[in-house]
């Protein structure tokens, strides 16, 4: 269940929230606010998986909630305005998405999406540091979801070659193509099937299935060359857990 906070200082706009997300049946409601006083409460008490916020509203805007927000909550952020030109400082904010009134169904479906999927990430991450702990097993992504214009593109974890960091967030290069999906490289790595997936150094995560040569060079570096062409480093941390993956016989079988 996905717990949501809605804000809005407008009654029907309070209301036409609350009738769309009765449309999704893993959506709960926890805390409906009129005011960023109340909301900014509501937060810190619930502390639920997304808030939908106006920017525009009496003692604290939304933009105002977003910044201050206990980031360590992992509250995510869609802003519902009726103004645009508060997109980009929007988006500064570490906003999961930015919907315009009047609300369609079809984009706020987009926006649930996306919060679903992000959500799933942080959660799978998450289960998977338990379970280590615990010593059980768990599950683990199947695909990832990032944003092209108006559209949610999906992208299966089959589909990946590599994964590098992109400032906060990550690039997944599918070649040919290169997506951003706002989600940490930490956290991917924990939501990733170490089976599928090895992180190379602090910056790269790579598909095991993708990888051609590992080369070592001199100065005991290494590199691991793709199917698609690009070279990575291997940081020295790293090397250990690519030996246990590619012990020397395969590599130099790799490497011919």
């Amino acid at each position: 269940m996905i717990r949501a906070l809605i804000a809005d200082d407008e009654e029907l706009s309070l209301r036409a929230l609350q009738q769309m997300l009765r449309r999704h049946a893993d959506v709960e409601v926890v805390a409906e606010c009129r005011d960023g006083v109340e909301a900014r409460e509501a937060l810190e008490a619930q502390r639920p998986d997304v808030a939908f916020l106006d920017i525009r509203m009496p003692l604290a805007s939304g933009l105002d909630l977003a910044l201050s927000r206990d980031r360590g909550a992992q509250t995510l952020v869609v802003f519902v305005t009726a103004f645009d030109q508060f997109a980009l400082p929007a988006f500064d904010a570490d906003a999961a998405d930015y919907l315009t009134k009047p609300l369609t169904e079809e984009r706020f479906d987009a926006a649930i999406e996306r919060v679903r999927q992000r959500v799933l990430v942080r959660r799978v991450a998450e289960e998977g540091t338990a379970a280590r702990a615990g010593g059980s097993r768990r599950e683990y992504v199947h695909r990832l979801v990032t944003r092209v214009g108006p559209l949610d593109v999906i992208i299966p974890v089959d589909a990946i070659d590599y994964i590098e960091a992109d400032d906060v967030y990550a690039a997944v290069i599918a070649h040919p193509k290169r997506h951003l999906v706002r989600t940490s490289l930490d956290t991917l790595e924990r939501s990733l099937d170490p089976v599928l997936f090895v992180r190379v150094h602090r910056s790269y995560i790579v598909r095991i299935a993708r990888v051609s040569v590992v080369r070592h060079r001199p100065g005991a570096r290494a590199e691991v060359v793709m199917s698609c062409g690009a070279v990575l480093p291997v940081s020295r941390r790293r090397r250990p857990s690519l030996s246990r993956i590619f012990p020397p016989a395969t590599l130099a079988h790799r490497s011919r």
